[in-house]
């Protein structure tokens, strides 16, 4: 499983004191006003201290440790912030982090495995999965009728194969 989940990415410097315009990826934008550090990722992952954070209805304005100028802010345009798993926010029963679901194996209920889970998009009342299969792709939506079981721990995702085969789209 992932250890590092992205929070956002910084999209451009916000005034002239070192602050940062984030376009984060979360659906709770007052976790920041909590959140006392991220991570960078280069070679690994490296801790920065949040100094100060602000939300507003979009974006979380971020003022980093050691990034006291808009020349220091500038540098980090399009540079994404990571959390760690032991920080994470908690998801409720039954959810689960798209990158902990990407690269499992998806399978229908009569064993039959029919490729890796390669994308999810989330464009509209319900997540559609992308598989890649042997030759081409399927997408699906991401429903409770389709779907069976989202087994993370061991890469395992079931679907009811009648069901996929009345709403999955090929690509082949």
């Amino acid at each position: 499983m992932t250890e590092y989940f992205e929070l956002g990415r910084i999209l451009k410097p916000q005034g002239v004191k070192g602050e940062v315009k984030l376009d984060a990826f979360t659906d709770d934008l007052s976790r920041f006003l909590e959140l006392g550090f991220a991570y960078f990722k280069d070679a690994e992952y490296k801790r920065v201290e949040i100094e100060s954070a602000r939300i507003d209805a979009r974006y979380a304005y971020l003022k980093l440790k050691g990034i006291n100028t808009r020349d220091d802010a500038e540098k980090l345009r399009g540079v994404f912030l990571y959390i760690d798993r032991a920080h994470a926010a908690r998801l409720p029963e039954g959810s689960y982090y798209i990158q902990d679901l990407i690269g499992c194996t998806v399978k229908d209920d009569m064993g039959k495995t029919l490729g890796l889970l390669q994308d999810i998009l989330q464009n509209g009342a319900a997540d559609v999965y992308v598989v890649k299969l042997e030759t081409g792709t399927c997408m699906f939506p991401a429903v409770k009728h389709v779907l069976i079981n989202r087994d993370v721990e061991s890469g395992i995702i079931t679907v009811d194969a009648q069901k996929l085969s009345e709403v999955a789209v090929y690509d082949i």
